[in-house]
């Protein structure tokens, strides 16, 4: 026999809508109307459909949900070509020196600078085309394979120096360069990359996560296949939230880091995006809008710690003191006393995966929302 979720009565009239905001993760044109989801509260008969389970596994002496399967990450066939013939096509570029750039139309080698990049190349099977990469969470091995993790890494960015940038995408070769766009571009970098190999530049803001895989996909020259990516990522998320009601529940994301200890995830992260993408409900301090913090009405009271709630997904990883940061902020009083916490409604996620950009970071989010979000960790 499995035990029932807790439920908590919500009292309304706190300045805030008594029915669930509609939501978007930002996809664009005519994806929008599909990834918009409204929730609606569960009936009991619901609550017997989706009882709560136990979701093992350990770190910092908390549970650590790891849905994401690496070795199952990327696509097994490559997504084929939709350009016929082997010249070149135009796509669209953020440089602002090039809107648009000539690149191959089935490239051959590439060159991905960017988490965004890598994780697309995996969704669509081109991994084995990728010659190098750049700019991958520290933790990248707990969502993606280990061959695609372990090619070289050019610390290329936008900012970096251009002449070293330019020796070291020489030495790899590559057919096409995909590059994300940093917050203060060096124009040099991409002028000498572009002297390599055809250079498209991306959006890499996590907000605009959707473009970004569009746009990506089409450098690649599978713009239809990129959109297919979406689509799947839709269906994921209504998965989620017909099997999960996400909106009778008080969803809070926290990250836990060296510098600050625990504080509200940014709202503008993947993890966060996605819990608005299946219509989780969130505590009053934490609810976002299209990635944006939702203030509370002036009016509003305090409802107990902007850390609670019904459940807690623990946003971990990124140094070499991860760990032991947790371990230190997850003995804290502060964190003890949270209700979440003392009802083993807290888990634990990674940081590569809740901050990376893509549909395979994605599609692992939404994985860890379904198995856990009614969970119970157990005893430890």
């Amino acid at each position: 026999m499995t035990d029932l979720a807790p439920s908590r009565h919500r009292p309304r009239g706190r300045g805030y809508p008594s029915t669930p905001v509609r939501v978007s993760v930002g996809v664009v044109g005519p994806l929008v109307a599909g990834l918009v989801l409204a929730g609606c509260g569960p009936s009991p008969v619901d609550m017997v459909e989706y009882p709560v389970t136990t979701t093992p596994s350990r770190m910092a002496g908390e549970e650590l949900q790891r849905s994401a399967e690496p070795e199952e990450s990327c696509a097994p066939v490559p997504a084929p070509a939709e350009s016929a013939g082997s010249g070149v096509r135009e796509v669209a570029s953020v440089d602002p020196a090039e809107a648009t750039v000539e690149v191959p139309r089935s490239p051959e080698r590439i060159l991905a600078l960017g988490a965004g990049a890598v994780d697309v190349a995996c969704a669509l099977g081109l991994q084995d085309l990728v010659v190098g990469t750049s700019g991958l969470p520290r933790d990248a091995d707990v969502y993606l394979p280990p061959p695609l993790v372990g090619l070289p890494d050019l610390a290329i960015t936008g900012d970096s120096g251009a002449e070293g940038a330019a020796a070291a995408a020489r030495e790899l070769d590559p057919d096409l360069i995909v590059l994300a766009d940093s917050l203060d571009p060096d124009p040099s970098v991409v002028r000498a990359l572009a002297e390599v190999a055809p250079t498209v530049v991306y959006d890499a803001r996590s907000l605009n996560w959707t473009e970004s895989t569009e746009a990506i996909a089409d450098a690649y020259g599978r713009p239809r296949a990129g959109g297919d990516l979406l689509l799947d990522v839709i269906d994921r998320a209504r998965f989620t939230a017909d099997a999960t009601t996400p909106s009778d529940t008080w969803v809070s994301l926290v990250s836990v880091s060296d510098a600050d200890g625990i504080v509200v995830q940014q709202p503008d992260t993947l993890g966060s995006l996605m819990l608005e993408a299946v219509g989780a409900g969130r505590p009053p301090a934490q609810r976002t809008r299209d990635g944006r913090r939702i203030e509370p009405a002036p009016e509003s009271p305090a409802v107990g710690d902007e850390l609670d709630g019904d459940v807690i997904f623990a946003v971990v990883g990124g140094s070499d003191r991860s760990e032991q940061s947790a371990r230190e902020a997850f003995a804290t009083a502060r964190w003890t006393d949270l209700a979440a916490v003392g009802a083993r409604r807290m888990f634990v996620v990674d940081r590569a995966v809740w901050e990376g950009s893509g549909p395979v970071a994605a599609r692992a989010v939404l994985d860890d929302i379904r198995s856990s979000i009614n969970g119970i960790a157990p005893d430890g």
